[in-house]
């Protein structure tokens, strides 16, 4: 992604294992098997279930690997892997801490939650081993062997085969009925590589600081220090700088700076999908338009809603609106949701995954089981589910099985309740639980929205969500106005405007178990931020009435993803420009270290605009202010307008903007673009130090020793390692090589010496790297340099001998080689300048030594 770029924490977080209560054999009843396995899950055109119950139907959801515990006790799981073939294949997952499968039990991991592919055409195998690597049992099958609808697992008589008289029975004995979604499902996490969508570093903000901890606790000039993607020192300029900034780039963001935005209603892959032009007075209930003909007209674009560019697309377009993480993420390549932009707060977070959601119908004889068991332990942290979607009777209904099927629980978050009365938000309310509201798809689909005031009155914690772009708004900032419309309009004010903008904040971390990790700006919270220019007095207006150009900046986890274009050139040396209607914007969403993230934004909408072509349904517009379209079906739709006259480009989005993009009378536009050079207040130019990498790449040994320049990219040049020093341990039948990096933090006239090579007149971000020699004897280098190196050993071939040459000697002769090296030391010498980045394990620092 970026070299040198200022730094950020990890959107994801290690897996760390738990030990385990057993290991050994497979099907002798000593331990864990694989009892059942899923390769070919019919598609919902030809009669596929929903096994898992998530609302999807096919094989991206639902390939599945079922463990069963055969013995007499029961056995811990947790850090335990599932992989497919061995060196090949999908990524290894590994099984979440606590994991137990009682005795004779049956735990279920699906593919949308382990992220492995089982290959039909290839043949495949899937295996499980224990936290050491051990492996506890496999099974595989042949290539095009698979069948439909036809699981593998172990037969009445204990053998391994194709069951082609079974259907699947996952959570349950392979020789009996299937026991329903309500059956015990693991979780099971893909290990990710760290690395460049994983950062570290340091930076400062400077703003108006919006906590979020209460309504006044407002900093009007304030600083966040940002190390490491955490939120380390916050302060007023008011007060003297902390020992911790000193040194720190300073970016003066002439804005005002929130919490991330947090969506908590959404279907993230639909959303290439535009406002969907219906032209009707709306309908009773989701199963009426689910099932209306011009539904699937509606989303006929043309490009598959699965494709990763599509995914990519739809966090572009939640950061874009402030957000900063979102509900309902899609099951399938959820490795492009959890590396990279927004977080997705159904995936594994903060080092946990204890939020669940259902989407599809709530049935009168849905146990729930995996919610009821969750709640009683305390791992549940939120479980959000679809109910009451319409305004009649039968939407109403759905809350009754709620509670008397005792899944009433306090972690749930009911998201759109439509129908519901005050009825059930009493009930709703007393146990503590949330509403995700959505104002402008219920008018866009029904006509009405859900009873917001009642639902408030009664106590219920209420978010606010987008839904998905076919009738919902472009992400959380922006559906706050038609919210805000309505609170004004219709329910005479009801909500101040730093409640609305709580919605949106810490109503949604405080009930989903996020508090602690994100969603205030404290200190020791993740660096989730949103900066906002600044052109309302009242801080929680600013963010109402604040539209696509007003977003100066959005930082996940430390990492600048989205912004203007000055305040991303200096946080980030490798940014993409876009362009909106009167205004640019910079973004960065490409990942060396993420598969799924290779193509450019122009890469990404050239290859969408190609599968759209020739269709009639555009593929979405990214930003609301310019889709002219957006505010055209709104405004057309007999649902949404039902008499009234709700216009929203008039009241928020017909705004002015200068020259450059930024809104008139904004504190942005008045203010002097942000430089990578900073200048402090003395007038002296403060450059940016490079930011140094925790490994850097090695090459080599070439067989010389002289001091050379290297770049970040090429890293470490290892020779024979000349050094001593007690951490430099030889070992028989290798040779340890070394090679050490000189890196240039801040310019000096001072000069690095190594031997006879001297460089001179060092310019930040250049580097040298010294071949077999570590930092304690790699040369004499200033304060403004910092050392790092490499220690590697590799296969000594020594006892292969070379042929002699003519004159008897080996190679060739030495005195040559000491004239060569002469030479290019000589050319060496001449004006270089050094780049210097954190080194490898084992470094040394020369103060140290």
């Amino acid at each position: 992604m970026r070299a040198g770029a200022v730094a950020v924490a990890a959107l994801m977080v290690l897996i760390v294992y738990s030990p385990i209560m057993t290991s050994s054999a497979q099907s002798s009843g000593e331990s864990i098997i694989i009892n059942e396995i899923y390769v070919s899950p019919n598609s919902e055109e030809y009669g596929g279930i929903d096994w898992n119950g998530d609302g999807e139907i096919g094989r991206f959801s639902n390939q599945f690997v079922e463990l069963h515990n055969p013995t007499e006790q029961s056995i811990d799981i947790g850090g335990w892997l599932i992989d497919d073939i061995e060196n090949g294949g999908s990524p290894m997952c590994s099984i979440a801490w606590g994991t137990v499968i009682g005795p004779g039990a049956y735990v279920v991991f699906y593919r949308a939650q382990t992220q492995i592919e089982f290959n039909y055409w290839e043949g495949d195998s899937v295996r499980i081993s224990d936290v050491d690597g051990s492996e506890i049992d496999s099974v595989s099958y042949d290539a095009e062997d698979s069948d439909y609808g036809i699981p593998y697992g172990y037969a009445s008589n204990g053998s391994w085969s194709k069951l082609s008289d079974w259907s699947p029975t996952p959570g349950g004995p392979n020789d009996q009925e299937w026991v329903g979604v309500n059956h015990l499902m693991g979780s099971c996490y893909p290990q990710q590589p760290e690395e460049d969508n994983i950062h570290r570093g340091e930076y400062i903000l400077e703003g108006r600081i919006v906590t979020m901890e209460s309504q006044t606790d407002v900093i009007d000039d304030g600083r966040i220090l940002i190390v490491d993607g955490i939120i380390q020192e916050i302060w007023s300029s008011s007060e003297p700088d902390p020992e911790s900034a000193e040194g720190v780039v300073s970016i003066p963001t002439s804005g005002t700076i929130y919490p991330g935005f947090i969506d908590p209603h959404n279907h993230a892959k639909y959303n290439l999908i535009p406002l969907w032009d219906h032209g009707t007075d709306g309908w009773q209930n989701r199963y009426q338009w689910q099932s209306y003909s011009g539904y699937s007209d509606a989303k006929d674009i043309g490009c598959s809603i699965e494709d990763s560019s599509a995914m990519r697309f739809a966090e572009l377009r939640a950061i874009a609106g402030g957000n900063t993480a979102l509900q309902g993420s899609a099951n399938r390549n959820t490795d492009t949701f959890e590396t990279m932009l927004a977080r997705n707060i159904e995936l594994y977070n903060f080092g946990g995954d204890g939020i669940w959601t259902k989407v599809t119908e709530l049935e009168s004889d849905y146990e729930g089981n995996h919610i009821k068991d969750r709640n009683s332990s305390g791992s549940l942290n939120a479980w959000f589910i679809h109910l009451a979607e319409g305004i009649d009777e039968s939407s109403r209904a759905e809350f009754d099985i709620l509670v008397e099927n005792n899944l009433l629980v306090g972690e749930i978050v009911i998201i759109h309740g439509t129908g519901l009365t005050q009825t059930e938000f009493s009930a709703l309310g007393s146990v503590g639980g949330s509403l995700a509201w959505s104002p402008t798809s219920n008018l866009l689909l029904y006509g009405e929205t859900t009873d917001i005031a009642t639902a408030k009155a009664e106590g219920v914690n209420i978010m606010i969500g987008p839904d998905w772009s076919p009738s919902g708004s472009k992400s959380s900032m922006h559906e706050l106005k038609t919210a805000d419309w309505w609170d004004r309009n219709v329910l005479g004010d009801i909500f101040t405007d730093y409640e609305l903008v709580q919605t949106i904040t810490t109503n949604i971390v405080d009930a989903i178990g996020w508090s602690d990790y994100t969603g205030r700006i404290r200190e020791g919270l993740a660096a989730d931020l949103v900066v906002l220019d600044t052109f309302e007095a009242d801080p929680y207006r600013n963010v109402i009435e604040a539209v696509d150009p007003d977003v100066r900046l959005v930082v996940v986890g430390g990492l600048p993803v989205f912004g203007d274009i000055d305040v991303m050139r200096a946080l980030d040396d490798e940014v993409e420009i876009i362009q909106g209607d009167g205004f640019s914007k910079a973004i960065d969403i490409t990942y060396e270290g993420v598969p799924e993230a290779q193509q450019s934004y122009s890469e990404m909408m050239d290859y969408l605009s190609a599968c759209n072509d020739g269709k009639d349904v555009p593929i979405e517009y990214l930003f609301t202010m310019g889709d002219d379209r957006y505010f055209d079906v709104l405004n057309r739709t007999p649902s949404f307008q039902n008499g009234r006259s709700i216009d929203l480009w008039a009241e928020f989005y017909d705004i002015e903007l200068d020259e450059d993009g930024h809104r008139i009378g904004g504190t942005v536009g008045g203010a002097d673009p942000i430089a990578t050079n900073i200048t402090d207040s003395g007038g002296t130019v403060v450059t940016v130090r490079p930011i140094l990498p925790d490994f850097f790449s090695s090459f080599g040994p070439r067989g010389g020793y002289i001091p050379h320049v290297t770049t970040l990219e090429d890293g470490v040049h290892l020779e024979e390692c000349l050094s001593s020093h007690p951490s430099l341990v030889e070992r028989e039948g290798e040779i340890l090589l070394c090679g050490s990096i000189l890196v240039v933090m801040e310019d000096t006239e001072d000069c690095i010496v190594s031997g006879v090579t001297a460089f001179c007149q060092l310019d930040v971000s250049k580097s040298f790297t010294v071949p077999g020699r570590i930092c304690m004897d790699a040369g004499d280098y200033p304060e403004e340099v910092e050392c790092r190196h490499n220690v590697e050993y590799v296969e000594d071939t020594s006892s292969v001998v070379s042929e002699p040459g003519e004159d008897g000697k080996n190679g060739s002769s030495s005195d040559d080689g000491f004239v060569i090296q002469g030479i290019i030391a000589l050319l060496l010498i001449v004006g270089f300048l050094g780049v210097a980045f954190r080194g490898n394990f084992n470094l040394l620092k020369k103060e140290e030594e």
